[in-house]
């Protein structure tokens, strides 16, 4: 190849891309090119790879090659084109390497310039052609550039915003406040630095999403839960009562909610000599006054005064439980507010709920038993939900807390079993 076989479109389009990689709105930002020219001692960079960079192997129409394989008719042509035309650039004496006339300016002075006089410009159809962009913007003012930035979640693609920079901060600034059109679309128009505030925070919210399908992949689930909701809580009794006397619960296949009695022993003995096993169906409404029954609804009057409570990991006749919240503060200031009464808990009746909070592997056991139980329902992504009259019954936890209920399996066998719970 030959300078006189390049048609006078293909020279300018040579000229402008050449000069455009060793510009200051290129070279600051082009760490390859940048890094080349800082390590080559003249401060001069090879013909041949320039030519291999993929627009300058469109303009010459040389497909897809290699430095080493540029020809040397085809440097030769380049060369003479530059030395001839260009006055931002210099050719070495044997014509193989090309260079800037001037140094560069310290490179944060030149970003900091750039970005001045550089605007973002969205929507944009993602197969647009970077001369497109140009020329629209080039019948308002000089354009020294466009970039088209890759999409933070598929590099393969354009992201639809335009970087164009034009050749002063005054003409970016006017644009600004024009109102323009382009291929069908009113353009959105704002400075690039709210373009890159903006592209920082798209660029970490992919990362993490990308950390977590890794963690996925690998097995892992530490990070796969949300961090201090709960609140682990034992019930003490905060009233006097005979040694004897114990809360009998007595559980009925179907019922909403357990039937709660509080008997002597002789009355329980008696009971069970004569086999009185026939209990009826009841309402938590029957204990709602009840001051030595705990009822869900109890629990959530109190603890709400905290934080919006998200759910009560409880079941009436039990002695412990779980909170969990919405937020984090609420567990937090339930937690304290716990700490510094006299009873070292908070009240729900006649009861004192003694808090712990839950973290590290109870914290990950729970979340990790609750996401088990969502996907055995069917119920896969949504593990804030604790679950209503299904989530009852069948969960063991082994944290610090730890309650065991028997109707997990056992269902067909416990039509008329009673569960005894100290109220000690």
């Amino acid at each position: 190849m030959v300078a006189t076989q390049l048609d006078e479109e293909t020279v300018k389009k040579i000229i402008r891309q050449v000069e455009f990689y060793f510009s200051e709105s290129n070279l600051p930002k082009d760490n390859f090119l940048k890094n080349t020219v800082s390590e080559s001692e003249d401060g001069m960079v090879s013909l041949a790879l320039i030519c291999s960079f993929s627009r300058m192997r469109l303009h010459l129409g040389l497909g897809d090659i290699k430095p080493e394989d540029v020809s040397e008719d085809t440097v030769e042509a380049v060369a003479e084109i530059l030395k001839a035309k260009s006055t931002t650039l210099k050719i070495s004496e044997d014509g193989k390497k090309v260079g800037r006339t001037t140094e560069l300016p310290k490179a944060e002075e030149v970003i900091e310039q750039l970005d001045s006089r550089t605007i973002a410009a969205s929507p944009i159809c993602y197969d647009i052609k970077l001369e497109e962009v140009e020329s629209f913007f080039a019948q308002s003012a000089k354009v020294n550039s466009v970039r088209l930035p890759r999409h933070v979640a598929d590099k393969r693609v354009f992201c639809g915003t335009a970087l164009v920079e034009f050749s002063s901060e005054e003409d970016a600034t006017k644009i600004l406040t024009q109102s323009l059109v382009f291929n069908g679309a009113d353009l959105e128009l704002k400075p690039k630095k709210e373009f890159d505030e903006q592209r920082a925070i798209d660029e970490e919210a992919e990362s993490i999403r990308r950390e977590k399908l890794s963690n996925r992949k690998n097995g892992s689930q530490e990070e796969e839960y949300p961090k201090g909701l709960l609140v682990a809580f034992k019930l003490k009794s905060n009233t006097p009562k005979s040694d004897n006397q114990e809360l009998v619960v007595e559980v009925t296949e179907g019922e909403s909610e357990p039937k709660v009695e509080v008997k002597s022993s002789s009355e329980q003995d008696e009971e069970i000599d004569e086999e009185k096993t026939e209990t009826k169906k009841t309402s938590a409404d029957m204990y709602k006054d009840n001051k030595d029954v705990v009822l869900r609804e109890d629990l959530k009057s109190v603890f709400q005064k905290f934080g919006n409570v998200k759910y009560i990991d409880f079941k009436m006749g039990e002695e412990s439980g779980y909170i969990r919240f919405e937020e984090a503060d609420g567990a937090q200031k339930a937690r304290t507010a716990g700490a510094l009464t006299d009873e070292g808990g908070l009240i729900v009746k006649n009861y004192v709920a003694i808090l712990d909070p839950v973290t590290g592997e109870a914290e990950k056991e729970y979340w990790n038993m609750l996401r088990s139980q969502e996907k055995f329902r069917g119920n896969k992504g949504n593990w804030s939900r604790g679950g209503g009259k299904n989530n009852r019954g069948g969960r063991q936890f082994n944290g610090k807390h730890n309650r065991s209920r028997d109707n997990n399996n056992n269902s067909g066998n416990r039509n008329n079993k009673s569960q005894k719970v100290a109220a000690a």
